[in-house]
């Protein structure tokens, strides 16, 4: 699912400028729709493109080797 997910841009590959991480507020995640909620901790990364991304943790790090595996490709 996340493979498609940046293949097809629905969510960037681009590396954060900046990245946060805290408790969640009940955000839907970028990469898996589900809510992020206050027990779960919820990364803030800041792109480049001005997007922001909300992501739970397990997300973010999948979405991080996503984006390494697509860019050894090149």
């Amino acid at each position: 699912m996340f493979g498609r997910l940046v293949e097809t841009g629905e969510v960037p590959c681009e590396e954060p400028g900046k990245t946060w991480a805290g408790r969640g507020n009940g955000t839907h995640c970028a990469a898996c729709g589900e809510p992020i909620t206050p027990l779960e901790i919820e990364f803030e990364a800041e792109l480049p493109s001005g997007a922001t991304l909300r992501l739970h943790r397990l997300c973010h790090d999948v979405w991080r080797e996503e984006c390494e595996s697509l860019s050894a490709l090149d």
